[in-house]
């Protein structure tokens, strides 16, 4: 399947003409839509009423926005019409693929698509699509050369945009995963949004932290016991949410906090919902 895919995107994109991109467009929605869809049970409903959303494989999306990135790479600016269409209007399936011939695309000229992606990650409607933005889109260039592209982060994590920051902080912690030497410069671009209030952000920064984890897991428990307990209380649940959603065989290495965890829980100041999110986190040390 995986050749004949290839093929098909091939013969689709030999007729491709900027100026007209939605024909283009429209033979690929026909050729991912040839694929068996997955339950959408976990997708809610006012997030399929806003855009078109069929429910197929994340793996035959990628498939296909692989085989249209080899031939968009060579052709970056003739290309940028389609990517802005299927971004714009052709749902999560074309948002996926977009987004895999944009990681590309950007590895051929940086300098002309990370602006192009900050732009459309602002429309992004749900996590699935900042998340597959920042995985495959902004994330192979900075996991190429982190030292030059690293610092463009800063500016997607000051973004007023809760997807823009979410995006960042994901291919920041994602960083440190994959290049250990830099964990302690991914986490202090984390930290900028440690005291985020919106959830989706919030999640994202619990999971940089985290994922920092398996690159190198000192910093990232020096990062905690600095930060426990925050000067702003908006950090509280992500602060325990890092240490309850730990990878399991890495708990033992932040028993040391436990202590730092327990103080905080005796806090009488703390509200009801933030208590029990340090105490949850206390019991998750005290199993370590």
């Amino acid at each position: 399947m995986e050749a004949d895919t290839r093929e098909q995107v091939s013969r689709i994109l030999a007729d491709y003409d900027p100026a007209v991109p939605r024909a283009t467009a429209d033979a690929l929605r026909q050729l991912w839509l040839q694929f068996e869809p997955t339950s959408m049970a976990g997708i809610r409903a006012e997030l399929r009423e806003q855009q078109e959303t069929v429910g197929i494989p994340v793996e035959a999306l990628r498939a296909i926005g692989g085989d249209v990135g080899r031939t968009a790479r060579k052709r970056v600016p003739a290309f940028e019409p389609l990517m802005q269409l299927l971004w714009d209007a052709y749902g999560r399936e074309g948002r996926v693929v977009a987004a895999v011939a944009l990681g590309a695309m950007e590895l051929a000229d940086p300098k002309r698509i990370l602006p192009l992606l900050m732009a459309l990650c602002r429309s992004c409607v749900s996590w699935e699509d900042a998340d597959q933005m920042a995985m495959r889109a902004v994330e192979p260039v900075v996991r190429k050369d982190a030292e030059r592209w690293l610092p463009a982060m800063e500016a997607w994590l000051d973004d007023g945009n809760k997807w823009v920051q979410r995006a960042g902080v994901t291919v920041v912690g994602r960083l440190a995963m994959k290049h250990p030497i830099y964990t302690q410069r991914c986490l202090d671009l984390a930290g900028r949004l440690l005291s985020a209030t919106d959830r989706d952000v919030q999640r994202a920064v619990s999971f940089a932290i985290r994922v920092a984890a398996r690159g190198e897991i000192a910093p990232v428990r020096n990062f905690l016991a600095r930060h426990v307990p925050p000067d702003d209380p908006a950090a509280t649940w992500v602060l325990c949410d890092a240490i309850r959603s730990m990878t399991r065989r890495y708990l033992p290495e932040f028993a040391p906090l436990l202590a730092r965890y327990e103080r905080w829980a005796a806090n009488p100041s703390l509200g009801a919902r933030d208590r029990r999110s340090v105490e949850s986190a206390v019991s998750v040390l005290r199993g370590a």
